[in-house]
């Protein structure tokens, strides 16, 4: 239990009964043990509420998922084929050739 042997948990008892006295001896005792009691129940409760958590967000986590699965994405240019030798020019870009021809026009006019 915290490293503490039967003969040392002996020494310590026989001292709480010297400092102590054997009248006020048992309700120490009590007092102890009823704190010891609360202290482990709100360990558990607090245990029990990060678990709760935690499933809740591995829930959320899957809804998710499942819901990204079925859910189909719409791009906004369609995949390429690998197999093709197309390119698809995205809008707002320009080709060099296409810049170099809207640059005479301006320079014309």
């Amino acid at each position: 239990m915290f490293g503490i042997g039967i003969t040392e948990i002996i020494i310590i008892l026989i001292v709480a009964l010297l400092v102590v006295g054997p009248k006020k001896l048992p309700e120490l005792a009590k007092t102890l043990g009823r704190g010891m009691a609360e202290f482990r129940k709100t360990a558990d409760d607090f245990k029990e509420s990060i678990y709760q958590d935690d499933s809740k967000v591995e829930a959320d986590l899957k809804k998710a998922e499942e819901q990204r699965k079925t859910t189909k994405i719409a791009y906004p240019v369609a995949p390429l084929d690998p197999e093709s030798e197309s390119t698809v020019e995205v809008a707002g870009e320009h080709s060099a050739e296409n810049h170099d021809d809207n640059r005479k026009e301006e320079t014309s006019s």
